[in-house]
């Protein structure tokens, strides 16, 4: 038997609140209905008859509208939504999902969050549809509380849902402006609070070219939802609903199944995504043959433990990477550590896409048609983690598409981030550990507790020789000669040509590592095993950090060099001859004038600042011109904008940067990959530290090398810039520790033999 809608809120009886087309007093199940903005219930007049039998549809009747026309409509979200749960309470003694499109989201969450704390009985389920999270609606507020007739009509217009001739019809639009006028001033004064979470069943549908709710922020409403157990995308714009009908009414219905009742209602089995062949995921938000896109997304969080510790913070980090069978990076920032293990997520940028997987599910791609990093941007919006941390690596070749050159050859990744399964934040005195899964976190201490007692202590005081004096010298003064020809030419001010030293020896990377970094002060420093690449290196510069509290943006380019030997006097001589030299200065200063009109591309004009110009300072073997900039950034720029106008860095590049990165294509013959491009942290709250990847060794596809180069301007000559590379070289040559296996050993042999195929 029915229960009868009775109680009173706002003013009206609760039956005053919810309109029935096709009543079923003996129902099993309900599905309550919230609307759009300015939309009346008969928006859902065909739901009534497109449920099974057992199920009644109630469709939300507000204030101001239909038989309520008469009644003052309500402006605020907080009074709309206490109304409609005073009114549903009676309504919620058999199984009821709530669902709700576009304005009727945020209405239908606010009921939900509302009803849990009452207490009493709550929905089934909650359903929202084209609608922003909340992160993202007080990322950007809506303006049209303040829309004037003109500006609601051509809103409604741009929505699509509203015939045009309507739209056209004097008579018609003075139907329609009233409940809009209402409705747009409770979408545009509602600022959501993110807590507490609502614990109902929630999932998220979408149309997959909604540019009002776009497919990379849904996964967001896990932030103000304990349980978010799918999102799911469908073809069609904001009203995707109106020609998607059965497919949305399946999965408003799921919940009701899941739960058992009723066990009349028919269910299909879950549609899934289709590939064309395996390996090739279908991109998100892309309609494939007219079938959905299902993406079921998890929230877990960091189990997290502090512990004290007596043993070097570098040397912890360097034990535990030795140590390690999984993909692992190692970041410093001046004596702070990050160590990450282990990929529960994983990101990959290519030129076409950027691919998202996390943990067993699916893999979503995020299509790079607004630029590469923008698609980067939304995949990392969408990792549905807590409070993480993201390590990787951005390949010199993201370069390409940045500046509007063709795309390497292949595919090959041109950035790679994970989001560790493990991660240890270290600093001398003690450790933070953090852990998806709760029963890592002894094993982990355990872990941690015996790299720091190992003391990361190096067997063997032989090092591994490379020829960083003559190897390809010949080659590289003939670069240097015809990139001067072409900056005297007036094609461009400045090019960094490089040249590659191979490592025909087996090496030890952590041990080099550690190594090198005791005898290099760098501003940060790195080790990795991730997306193929094993780098130890020690960066002499970063080529941003953006924090994303205040989106303040630092820069810090180096440009001039000369050597330091550690011998007092000649390093001094060789400073005030840094400071003479006319082609070192002219060379830096054109490079902090790029790095300050980059900065005002995205920051605000009056805050770019050069804070320190033309100081020393010391990197390992070598002393450089060294400047700091800095920028806050403007509103609506991003911390990858501003990654975006500083990369690749001008001391690694070029004057004109898209020239320089052509000519270094050209004069190179090969991709540099990890040389010259970036070791970065990116963290949930939008901050990223990018390090620039030079003063490193590299392995990659069973190859070890080392690379440098040197900045080349009209004033250049072959000679000192090869010895630029040499005293650059220099800062990571001295420490290459051999591997254990001996020489003469089948992988000694390989290694050799591919390292020396780089000669050729």
């Amino acid at each position: 038997m029915a229960e009868p809608l009775a109680g009173a809120s706002a003013g009206a009886p609760a039956d005053a609140w919810f309109r029935r087309y096709a009543p079923r007093p003996n129902a099993q199940a309900r599905v309550v209905c919230f609307g759009p903005a300015g939309g009346a219930p008969a928006f859902y007049r065909d739901w009534a008859l497109a449920v099974p039998d057992d199920v009644e549809v109630l469709s939300v009747v507000l204030p101001g509208r239909e038989r309520r026309a008469a009644e003052p409509a309500l402006t605020d979200m907080g009074t709309l939504a206490d109304a409609v749960t005073a009114a549903l309470l009676p309504v919620l003694g058999r199984p009821t999902v709530l669902f709700g499109h576009s304005m009727g989201a945020s209405v239908a969450f606010e009921v939900t969050r509302r009803l849990e704390a009452s207490g009493g009985p709550r929905p089934a389920a909650l359903v929202v549809s084209g609608r922003p999270s909340p992160r993202r609606l007080l990322e950007r507020p809506s303006p049209v509380a303040d829309y004037d007739d003109d500006q609601i009509i051509a809103y409604l217009r741009g929505l699509g849902g509203t015939p045009d001739e309507l739209l056209d019809d004097p008579e018609t639009r003075e139907l329609i402006l009233p409940p809009c006028r209402a409705d747009f001033r409770v979408i545009g004064r509602y600022a959501p609070e993110l807590h507490p979470r609502v614990t109902t069943p929630l999932r998220v549908l979408l149309g997959d070219r909604d540019e009002s709710a776009p497919v990379w922020d849904a996964p967001r409403w896990g932030e103000v939802a304990t349980r978010l157990s799918a999102t799911h995308v469908l073809p069609g714009g904001h009203f995707y609903l109106l020609s998607e009908l059965p497919a949305v009414i399946d999965h408003v219905l799921r919940p009701l199944h899941e739960t058992g009742a009723p066990a009349a209602v028919p269910f299909a089995d879950p549609p899934r995504a289709t590939y064309p062949h395996e390996g090739n995921p279908r991109p998100a938000g892309r309609p494939d043959s007219g079938k959905e896109r299902e993406a079921v997304t998890f929230a877990p969080a960091y189990h997290e433990r502090r512990i004290t510790l007596t043993g070097d913070a570098l040397n912890t980090a360097a034990a535990l990477s030795e140590t390690s069978a999984d993909a692992y990076v190692l970041y410093e920032n001046r004596g702070a550590v990050g160590w990450a293990e282990g990929e529960y997520g994983t990101i990959v940028v290519r030129s076409g896409a950027t691919t998202l997987r996390l943990g067993d599910a699916d893999p979503v791609e995020f299509p790079a048609d607004r630029g590469v990093l923008d698609a980067l941007d939304q995949a990392l919006a969408a990792v549905r983690v807590e409070g993480w941390r993201a390590y990787g690596w951005a390949a010199f070749e993201l370069s390409y598409p940045l500046h509007g050159l063709p795309a390497a050859p292949g595919d090959t990744p041109l950035a790679h981030f994970a989001v560790p399964r493990r991660e240890v934040r270290l600093e001398d005195g003690g450790a933070l550990l953090r852990v998806l899964d709760p029963e890592d976190l002894d094993a982990l201490e355990q872990r941690v507790r015996s790299a720091a007692a190992l003391g990361g202590a190096v067997g063997s005081i032989r090092r591994v020789t490379a020829d960083v004096e003559q190897h390809d010298a010949d080659v590289y003064r003939a670069s240097v000669a015809a990139a001067v020809e072409e900056i005297r030419a007036g094609r461009l001010t400045k090019v960094i040509l490089s040249r590659v030293v191979p490592v025909t020896s087996p090496i030890d990377l952590p041990a080099t590592y550690l190594e090198g970094r005791r005898g290099n002060d760098p501003a940060r420093s790195f080790l990795l095993r991730l997306g193929g690449w094993e780098t130890a290196g020690f960066s002499p510069e970063i080529v941003a950090r953006v924090t994303g509290e205040d989106g303040h943006v630092v820069a810090q380019p180096l440009a001039g060099t000369r050597a330091l030997v550690g011998d007092p006097e000649a390093d001094r001589g060789r400073r005030a001859e840094l400071y003479r030299d006319e082609k070192e200065v002219f060379e830096h200063a054109v490079s902090v004038r790029l790095v300050a009109e980059e900065l005002e591309q995205v920051c605000t004009r009056e805050s770019v600042a050069v804070d320190d110009f033309m100081s020393i300072k010391e990197r390992g073997s070598v002393q450089h011109l060294a400047s700091r900039l800095s920028g806050s950034l403007a509103q609506g720029r991003t911390a990858w904008e501003a990654f975006g106008a500083l990369f690749p860095a001008v001391t690694a590049s070029g004057i004109p940067k898209a020239e320089g990165c052509e000519l270094i294509r050209r004069a190179e013959g090969r991709p540099r990959g990890l040389y010259s491009g970036a070791v970065l942290t990116v963290d949930a709250d939008g901050s990223v530290d990018a390090a620039l990847v030079l003063r490193s060794v590299y392995r990659h596809e069973g190859r070890t090398w080392m690379r440098a180069g040197a900045g080349i301007v009209a004033h250049s000559t072959p000679e000192r810039e090869l010895e630029e590379t040499r005293e650059k070289l220099r800062s990571v040559s001295r420490f290459l520790v051999p591997a254990a296996e001996t020489e003469g050993s089948p992988l000694a042999s390989s290694l050799d033999e591919q390292s020396a195929a780089l000669a050729r």
